[in-house]
């Protein structure tokens, strides 16, 4: 597996060199809006930065139904909100958009390029890249995916969500903590109305407490969808904690592996609460460039460069094509 990730990591240095002689030479370029610089900003703001791709008509209605996604602006009491997208997206989102954006003055969209790599770690990685370039250069950030619904347990401007987000950096050392237990099912919300508040018209919709159970197994979930950042967020070494070869969802499994996040059957940078997530309706995005065009091609050359290679499994020697091809005999898995 160490070959494996080796030859990963090559050909994912290859892909982020194939970009346009336009494009600014350097792993990652951003594309900034015209407010995309607020001098006000002091390094203590805390900005959320929200990666998505191909629901910028989705966004645009949920946007302007309710306040129930937890990065709505009017739910981060003024700080900075930069919804990242892939430059090929950006049209598209700043056109449907663009009445949201001058709505809320803290509100910005930024596109990313990283030549052909595509990916959720590449996206991740451009946001950390992103964060970096900062001006005011905050001490840390959020990071949310676009789909996180606010409930009150993990409410991020709430005092006491907000001490046990700072006790949890400083008791495990770790520059990444999740406001709560991620899943990776999303659907309707519950079926009791949101509250909303009439006296802080900044809280917005909040789903009533709920006091989940867990068991160990629900703390081996990554930490991602909702987390709390610490600079520094890149090194001279690496990207940051999320690491861009990382192209397909399931992988960021690994990435708690290799932090020693997980520990005694649990992974110590997560809070004890859960995170929702609700579908996103509405009419879908064409057309959708990155996630059609561009993640496919970038994962047909990761197969190519992949599949000869040899392992050996249930005592036979065979190569990663055909490793797939006995899991889908086997009933495993649906396709290879």
């Amino acid at each position: 597996m160490q070959e494996v990730l080796k030859n990963r990591i090559n050909i994912c240095k290859e892909l982020a060199k194939k970009r346009k002689q336009s494009d600014q030479v350097g792993w990652f370029s951003f594309i900034r809006g015209s407010r995309s610089h607020e001098p006000s900003l002091k390094s203590d703001n805390v900005p959320v930065i929200v990666i998505s791709g191909g629901s910028a008509k989705k966004l645009a209605a949920e946007l302007s139904k309710d306040y129930s996604l937890a990065w709505h602006p009017m739910n981060l009491r003024n700080e900075p909100l930069y919804l990242l997208v892939h430059s090929l997206d950006y049209d598209s989102y700043a056109s449907a958009l663009n009445e949201m954006i001058w709505q809320f003055r803290n509100m910005h969209l930024i596109g990313w390029n990283g030549g052909a790599m595509a990916g959720f770690g590449a996206a991740r990685a451009a946001a950390l890249a992103f964060a970096d370039t900062l001006p005011y250069r905050p001490k840390r950030i959020l990071m949310v995916d676009q789909d996180v619904v606010q409930t009150e347990d993990t409410r991020h401007a709430s005092p006491t969500v907000q001490n046990a987000i700072k006790r949890a950096h400083k008791e495990t050392k770790k520059t990444v903590i999740g406001f709560g237990v991620g899943y990776p099912t999303r659907g309707e919300l519950p079926k009791y109305p949101f509250k909303k508040s009439t006296s802080d018209p900044g809280t917005g919709y909040l789903i009533p407490r709920e006091i989940p159970t867990f068991g160990k197994d629900d703390f081996n979930s990554p930490t991602q969808q909702f987390v709390s950042i610490e600079a520094p967020f890149r090194s001279k070494m690496n990207d940051g904690i999320y690491p861009a070869y990382m192209v397909g969802g399931g992988e960021d499994m690994l990435m708690g592996m290799q932090l020693e996040l997980t520990q005694q059957d649990r992974n110590i940078t997560l809070l004890e609460a859960k995170i929702l997530k609700k579908e996103l309706k509405g009419e879908v995005d064409t057309p959708n460039a990155y996630w059609n065009e561009a993640r496919v091609e970038a994962l047909r050359q990761l197969f190519e460069g992949e599949k000869d290679t040899l392992v050996t499994f249930d005592n036979e020697s065979m190569s990663l094509d055909e490793l797939m091809s006995y899991f889908v005999k086997q009933g495993w898995i649906k396709s290879h």
